[in-house]
């Protein structure tokens, strides 16, 4: 069968106005007719290509890929196809082809991610089984040397005694390094989940300081610190942000010789910013984008003194950006360096919903229950009609201390705001919920009772549960949000 073309036909308009390249050729392989669009593809023009050689093998019953000129004096690639047509009372050959240059790169960068995705995915288990392989003997060779500096296999000279103690320092060493490694794997291959809690980072700034203090003083520098007064609170994983604070404070004691080291918190409207500064040996302009890249040291001297990984400030940046939060620096040669991040607050609502995806995705991790109940004032516009904000302040405290006074486990929660108080009980059978909620819902409104407000206040309660009433936040956020609306 073959396709027929009158020869007192024009070009037909679904031809000529095709976006795929249509060339039509002689059984000896000459060029009859190519299309605007074949034209196009082959980045001629078409008087160039009619009469001459087409300058491709035909595709047979198959279909093949060819090189075109691409974009940029890049090379695309075409797929081609023939059919028999009889063209102007002769035999010849339609060739159909279609520009696949984009699907091409497109599946090239989807496969070429799939490959980085998989040797990663190789080199994170690779440091993560060496680094344990490497923790269990490298703590036995530590206890050895240390055994000999103690004097428990005899007596030791004091220059045997300077050797052995470099051998430790160098040991230390390798197990930061290890550590460093066991982190940045398992950001990397998403294995940590952040224990995020309620902290008030001045608070926790202010300990880091503390434990840091003798550092800083032995090297005669000043301490600065810029605190704002009141409580500043934020939901994290206290130890990762603790682990932060450490580094930058670390690097900017080890890289200054002299000046003051200085910390600051600001307390803005919608994020917490942070910053550590130094009076130190800077980083060089051009240094600066690979600040945060791994085993980078740009302020290290050689010779004695403490010697760091070169992984800190990755591990940094990994932690705050697993929080969401960002990080910069700014630094200028021998003036002293900056390092400033951010962290997002919540809202009251915001948290509440933070707190219930952080909960549901430890039970789904563990493959665990969960159990999420809201108590809240169900008729609050009366209420403060009634009460002044003081007096509904005290009762919430009061309504937290007695829900609180019922959790059982360390991993339970409760936390509140002006209006409500969220109660997340992992591990917690569904089953149990009903005969929680009525637990705690009289305790509250027997405290009421007790103060003669259970005509003027009325407490209301929400429920949900994994997997009882849906295994995503949103399905259970949905069960419970009326409530915090």
């Amino acid at each position: 069968m073959s396709i027929k073309i009158s020869k007192d036909l024009n070009l037909p308009a679904f031809i000529e106005k095709n976006y795929d390249g249509i060339v039509i050729v002689d059984k000896s392989g000459f060029v009859l007719f190519a299309n605007l669009a074949a034209a196009r593809l082959f980045n001629r023009e078409r008087k160039e290509l009619i009469g001459k050689p087409f300058g491709f093998p035909l595709p047979g019953d198959k279909v093949i890929e060819i090189n075109i000129p691409g974009k940029s004096r890049e090379v695309g690639i075409a797929q081609m196809q023939q059919m028999p047509i009889e063209w102007q009372g002769r035999r010849a050959i339609i060739l159909l082809i279609h520009d696949i240059s984009e699907l091409k790169k497109t599946e090239m960068l989807k496969a070429a991610m799939d490959e980085r995705r998989r040797i990663d995915r190789i080199k994170n288990e690779f440091i993560s089984n060496v680094s344990h392989e490497l923790r269990t003997p490298l703590t036995s060779v530590r206890e050895g040397i240390s055994q000999i500096l103690e004097g428990f296999l005899g007596k030791t000279t004091e220059k045997q005694k300077e050797f052995l103690l470099m051998c430790l320092e160098d040991i230390d060493r390798l197990s930061r390094i290890i550590d460093g490694l066991l982190d940045i794997s398992r950001i990397e291959s998403g294995k940590i989940i952040l224990k995020k809690e309620t902290v008030d980072i001045v608070e926790l700034a202010r300990s880091v300081v503390a434990s840091l203090s003798v550092k800083i003083k032995n090297k005669g520098l000043e301490l600065i610190e810029d605190f704002p007064k009141e409580k500043t609170e934020i939901y994290v994983d206290k130890d990762r942000v603790i682990e932060v604070f450490i580094n930058l404070l670390g690097n900017a004691i080890k890289f200054t010789d002299k000046g003051h080291i200085g910390i600051c918190v600001k307390n803005k409207s919608k994020m917490v910013e942070c910053s550590v500064t130094d009076t130190g040996r800077g980083i060089a302009k051009k240094d600066l984008p690979r600040v945060f890249s791994r085993f980078q040291q740009f302020g290290r001297v050689f010779g004695p003194g403490e010697k760091g990984t070169g992984l800190g400030l990755s591990i940094v940046k990994s932690i705050i950006e697993l929080h969401k939060g960002q990080i910069r620096v700014e630094s200028r040669l021998n003036k002293g360096t900056r390092f400033t991040f951010t962290l997002f607050k919540y809202t009251s609502r915001e948290l509440f919903r933070q707190y219930i995806v952080d909960a549901l995705r430890e039970a789904v991790h563990n493959d665990e229950p969960l159990s999420i109940f809201i108590f809240y004032i169900e008729n609050l516009a009366a209420v403060k009609k009634e009460f002044d904000s003081k007096k509904i302040s005290q009762l919430m405290n009061k309504f937290y201390e007695i829900v609180g006074g019922h959790l059982r486990r360390q991993a339970d929660l409760a936390v509140k705001d002006d209006r409500a108080i969220l109660l997340v009980l992992p591990v917690t059978k569904n089953e149990y919920i009903d005969s929680i909620q009525m637990r705690l819902s009289q305790a509250l409104n027997e405290y009421l009772s007790k103060e003669g407000m259970d005509k003027k206040v009325k407490i209301g309660s929400r429920t949900a549960g994994f997997p009882r009433d849906g295994s995503s936040a949103d399905e259970l956020f949905d069960k419970i949000k009326e409530a915090i609306s």
